[in-house]
């Protein structure tokens, strides 16, 4: 069977470069649809793209959903983003000079899945996330003798402060940090926010015995090392060769983490060490949403919480990171209309709705 087909490279390529340069998708995104087509790629053996048909569409969906092989099995969510990825590079091959005779574009339809696959695609039960007490005494259990602990400690108390995306934390420069207004700039000029958003973070104010984990370490690069705005806020460690042991870390140096991969093993760490589950950068971001739903009075307080996710509405917050815990549900549940507290909080809410209407 063969492997490769010269044409079929070409279109490739140009499709590549419509994907990066025309529809503005980031360089993981372009490497994960270049993965989807060469699955259907070698469904076919490597059949020319101009010779698609329905018969092939059907074929690969058959064969994603349920392969012969059972080891081979992808997971739901894979299999609808493959048929996806494919599906919208044959719709733009479709409209291409020289292929628009040649493709059917009813044929492309049949790389759907049914209603019924589509939701248990998307559909999956609830991830646990850390309480904010969890995640504070996984803070307390870290050490912090050294530059690199108290470096590790500084990204843990951020991201409890923030629920800043791990990857735009692991490039953050000492000047996105604004002590006097208490907030964290993610500038998408430098920082890997996600769809180069500018996101302006206020701190949840803690307490001094968190904030000062992370305003100690800024004090010790601005005044005790003196780097200047442009240098990382997280950098990377720093190796050297010892003639006894080898490859050892001792230090710091002035490169950002090229990728999230540290924080998470920072996060493993902690966890461990207070005898806590290891829960993911990512599920801090729920962490913030309940910390939020315990705090926040006013729609008002609650809109500026989800700002501060970078969400544009409210509606992205709720229905992305919103989830009530289970025993947290159970309590609401159990106790709804029994806490004259809890009517006027209620009350209010409605009140602020109705007056943001007029």
């Amino acid at each position: 069977m063969d492997k490769f087909n010269a044409e079929n490279e070409r279109i490739k390529r140009d499709y590549a470069e419509f994907l990066r340069e025309a529809d503005q998708k980031s360089e993981a995104t372009v490497r994960g649809v270049e993965k989807a087509i060469l699955r259907f790629e070698e469904y076919t053996g490597f059949c020319d793209f101009g010779r698609f048909n329905r018969d092939q569409a059907k074929g690969f969906r058959a064969e994603l959903s349920s392969p012969a092989d059972e080891s081979t099995r992808l997971g739901n969510s894979t299999v609808l983003s493959t048929l996806k990825a494919v599906q919208r590079f044959f719709r733009w091959l479709s409209v291409q000079p020289g292929f628009k005779s040649k493709i059917d574009t009813n044929a492309i339809a049949y790389f759907n899945l049914s209603e019924k696959d589509i939701r248990a695609a998307t559909s999956s039960p609830t991830k646990p996330s850390p309480t904010m007490d969890q995640l504070k005494r996984a803070l307390a259990s870290m050490p912090s003798e050294t530059i690199l602990e108290k470096r590790d400690r500084a990204v843990f108390a951020l991201l409890m402060m923030t629920g800043i995306r791990d990857n735009a934390a692991a490039s953050l420069l000492l000047g996105h940090v604004d002590i006097e207004r208490q907030m964290i700039v993610q500038d998408p000029k430098t920082v890997r926010t996600k769809n180069s958003k500018l996101i302006e973070s206020v701190l949840l104010p803690l307490g001094p015995e968190i904030e000062g984990v992370l305003f100690s370490w800024v004090s010790y690069l601005r005044d005790d090392l003196q780097w200047q705005p442009n240098d990382p806020l997280f950098p990377q460690s720093r190796q050297r060769i010892d003639p006894q042991k080898g490859p050892v870390v001792d230090g710091i140096k002035r490169l950002v983490w090229s990728n999230s991969q540290p924080i998470r093993q920072i996060f493993k760490r902690a966890f461990e060490r207070a005898d806590l589950p290891y829960f993911t950068p990512h599920r801090v971001r729920n962490t913030v949403v309940e910390y939020a739903y315990l705090t926040c009075r006013t729609p008002e307080e609650f809109k500026a919480f989800s700002q501060n996710l970078g969400h544009e509405s409210v509606v992205t917050t709720l229905s992305s990171y919103g989830q009530i815990p289970l025993a947290r549900q159970r309590e609401l549940i159990r106790n709804a209309g029994k806490s004259k507290d809890l009517e006027a909080k209620l009350e209010l809410l409605l009140d602020r709705f109705d007056h943001s209407r007029d």
